[in-house]
C-alpha cells in the first residue's frame, strides 16, 4: 500500500517532466546576456498579463497604505508612495531624475507629470520599455522623458538631481551589489539624492527561496537590510533616512492576489493553468513571507555629500508626510 501511494505521488519511478514555466538561463550569473534573460523571464511575460494584475498606475512594487478606508485601495496606496517618493527627493520642475529599473514607468510618469522633472527611464525589459514609450506619447511627454532598453552597467554620464531604483536593486546580485552603489554614486551630483527601495531578508531566512528564483525571478539575491545600507555608504553616499514598509507589503500582495482570484479564469486564459497557478503559490508564500518578517522591504534615502561635507538636506524633512496638496 506504501508503495503504491508512493508511486501515485511520484516520490518513486520516474520523475515528472519539469515544469514548462521554470526558468532555464544559460551563462554566467549576471553577466549581461545572463541578465537581460533573467529579467524577460519574469517582466516580459506581456503587458497584458500585468495590466490584469495590477491597479491602473501599473506600479509592481510595495504601495503606501495611507488610508483605512474601505475606498482606500492598491492604485491610491501606490500614488501615495510615488508622492512620498518625489517628495523625499524633493524634485523641482526641471530636475533631472535618472529612473533604474523603472518598471512600466509609473514613478517615471508620476514625476514627469506632477513635478515637472526631466526623467531618463532605464529598464532591461522591453515589454516595459515599449509601454512607457506608449504612455509617454499618449500623455505627451516626450520632451521630459526619455526611455531607454538598456543594462544599469551601460548608463553613461551623471550629475542628476535624483536617481531611484524602486525593487530593481534584488536583481544585482550580491557580488555585483558594490559596483552598483558605486554607480549610483557616480551617477548623482553633489547634494543630489539617491533612494533605494529594496526587499530585504533576515538574517536567517532564504534571499527569494528555491521556488521563487526557479519560476519567478531567476538570479534574484536578497541580503539583511544592514548589508545593503554598509554597502551605500562604502560607495560614498551618506544614509540620511531608512523606513520600513514591511507591512505595506503584506497588503499589496494581498491585494494582488485578490485581483488572480476574482480573474482566475482571464488569467488562465492568457498564461495558462501552469502559469496562474506557479503565480498563486509566489503570491501567497510571498505575503506570508513578509507576515513573518522573514523579508521585508525598505525606502533607504541617501544622498552624495559636496567636497566639504554639505549635504544640501533640510534638519527636519519637511513635509514628507503632510497630506498631498493639490499640484
Amino acid at each position: 500500500h506504501a508503495a503504491g501511494t508512493a508511486l501515485r505521488l511520484g516520490a518513486v519511478g520516474r520523475r515528472p517532466p519539469t515544469p514548462a514555466s521554470q526558468a532555464r538561463l544559460r551563462g554566467g550569473l549576471h553577466s549581461r546576456s545572463r541578465d537581460r534573460a533573467a529579467i524577460s523571464h519574469h517582466y516580459d511575460l506581456s503587458n497584458a498579463f500585468y495590466r490584469l494584475l495590477l491597479d491602473e498606475t501599473m506600479a509592481y512594487s510595495c504601495g503606501y497604505w495611507t488610508g483605512e478606508e474601505a475606498d482606500f485601495g492598491p492604485a491610491d496606496a501606490q500614488r501615495a508612495k510615488l508622492e512620498l517618493i518625489c517628495r523625499k527627493l524633493a524634485l523641482v520642475p526641471g530636475a533631472r531624475l535618472l529612473d533604474i529599473g523603472c518598471g512600466w514607468g509609473s514613478l517615471t510618469l508620476y514625476a514627469a507629470e506632477r513635478y515637472k522633472a526631466q526623467v531618463t527611464a532605464v529598464t532591461l525589459a522591453r515589454e516595459q520599455a515599449t509601454y512607457v514609450r506608449e504612455q509617454v506619447r499618449e500623455r505627451g511627454l516626450e520632451h521630459q522623458v526619455d526611455v531607454v532598453c538598456q543594462d544599469y552597467r551601460d548608463i553613461a554620464g551623471g550629475a542628476y538631481e535624483a536617481v531611484t531604483a524602486i525593487e530593481m536593486g534584488e536583481h544585482v546580485g550580491d557580488a555585483e551589489y558594490p559596483a552598483f552603489a558605486a554607480a549610483l554614486h557616480r551617477f548623482v551630483r553633489p547634494r543630489g539624492r539617491v533612494l533605494v527601495q529594496q526587499m530585504s531578508r533576515g538574517s536567517a531566512a532564504p534571499g527569494g527561496g528555491a521556488f521563487i528564483e526557479a519560476y519567478i525571478a531567476p538570479d534574484m539575491h536578497m541580503r539583511p537590510l544592514g548589508d545593503t545600507v554598509g554597502m551605500l555608504e562604502t560607495a560614498g553616499l551618506e544614509v540620511r533616512s531608512v523606513e520600513s514598509l514591511r507591512e505595506h507589503y503584506v497588503r499589496t500582495v494581498a491585494a494582488w492576489h485578490r485581483t488572480l482570484e476574482e480573474r482566475w479564469d482571464d488569467f488562465v486564459r492568457l498564461v495558462g493553468t501552469e502559469t496562474a497557478r506557479v503565480w498563486r503559490l509566489y503570491l501567497v508564500g510571498g505575503a506570508l513571507a513578509f507576515q513573518e518578517r522573514r523579508m521585508g522591504v525598505d525606502q533607504i534615502l541617501s544622498v552624495r555629500p559636496a567636497p566639504g561635507g554639505s549635504s544640501g538636506m533640510p534638519a527636519v524633512p519637511g513635509d514628507w508626510y503632510t497630506q498631498a496638496e493639490e499640484r
